[in-house]
This record gives C-alpha cells, structure tokens and sequence, in this order.
C-alpha cells in the first residue's frame, strides 16, 4: 500500500493527530471490493477450489497517484451447494467478482476443511479472502434460465440427464435425431416390440401398429 501524504492539519491539535492515526489504521485494512479471477484451481465435479484474483480498484496515495494491486492466491470461491448436492458453475479466467474479507486468519481452516484455530494473529487481511463471482460479467452464450417468459439450456457441449428415471408431463417438440439405446413406448405400445395388423402380401400398407 502507498504511503499516504499527511495532512499539514492533522497535526493542529490532539483530536486532529488521534483522527489521522485513526484514519491510517483504517487504511490498512482489507475491505470487501471487486476482483478480476486471474486463474482457477479445481473445478467440475472436483471438490470446490480456489481462485487467484486481481482487486480491481488500484491503491492511491494522498497525492492521487495510484499502483494496481499485486495477486491475491488461492482464495476460496463460492459454489451453491447442500450436502452432496450442488449447481456447479465454477468460475473462469477474466471473471469478474468480489471477496469478502475474513476479519482473522482463515489458513488453517482452509487447509484443514474443518473447524480450526487462526493460523497467525493478522486481521482483516485480504490473504483470509472469499471469493463470491457476477459482477459486470458480459452476456452469456452458454446459460441455464429464463428468458422471457420460457426456461432455456443452451450449450456448446451435450445436455446430460443421469437419472434413475425422467418424467416429463409436457407435449414434446424434437428437432433432431432422438437416439435411444432401450425401448421406446408410446402408451402401451413397444416401438421395438409392436405387431401390425392388416398384413397381407402385395402392395398394400399395414394397419396400425398394437
């Protein structure tokens, strides 16, 4: 952090001296602000990983003059998740968020993944950061959501169901192949298993299927 320029004011009496010293402390501590993710450990179904991060808004002295802010490593990033069951959207490189500034030494715990005692005696340091992301990103071309009044998945990759079963209680609009590796019915009958009725040998069509 820059050595901040000293108020010739400050030193005018005892309450302006106490407010300058005041101030100064305040300085040194970390604040909760905006991050850019500069690189990301772990992701996928890989337990929840960390981020390295840039704070956004540069350091400033009492002259104006500013100098960006150095790497803050392996900062823990946010995933909604209860118990074994999460939504994974982990973030990427060039992603912009914020860091929550933990007001003691979270090492310890963050290597441990369990209740810990502080790992040092620091305080509102921006090395016991949190990382929560979406903030002032672009539009996405990959998303899960609403839009306008329908639900829409769009990806670049394959949509994945791995269930026991799906239900769905909607007509069904396909443009495409649809692919199946098992059976297909339509109420009570098998596309794989169902007989025609109405055959006879020429050129005539069979009946319906049963």
């Amino acid at each position: 952090m820059l050595t901040p320029i000293i108020n010739p004011a400050d030193g005018g009496s005892s309450f302006n001296a106490q407010n300058a010293a005041i101030r100064r402390i305040l300085s040194m501590i970390g604040a909760d602000t905006l991050v850019k993710v500069q690189a990301v450990h772990a992701s996928g179904l890989a337990p929840v990983g960390t981020v390295d991060v840039q704070i956004m808004v540069h350091q400033q002295d009492g002259a104006g003059r500013t100098v960006p802010h150095g790497t803050i490593y392996g900062v823990p990033y946010f995933r909604l998740q209860g118990g074994q069951r999460a939504i994974i959207c982990d973030p990427a490189v060039g992603d912009i968020g914020a860091i929550i500034v933990c007001g003691r030494d979270i090492s310890s715990v963050k290597a441990n993944r369990a209740p810990s005692a502080p790992g040092s005696f620091r305080q509102h340091d921006y090395a016991d950061a949190l990382y929560i992301g979406g903030f002032l990103n672009a539009a996405p071309t990959e998303y899960i959501g609403w839009v306008g009044g329908d639900v829409y998945v769009k990806t670049a990759g394959k949509f994945v169901v791995d269930a026991a079963e799906c239900d769905i209680n909607c007509a069904v609009n396909v443009q495409g192949d649809i692919i199946a590796s098992g059976d297909v019915k339509a109420g009570s009958i098998s596309l794989q298993n169902h007989k025609h009725s109405g055959v006879q040998p020429g050129s005539g069509n069979t009946g319906g299927p049963e």
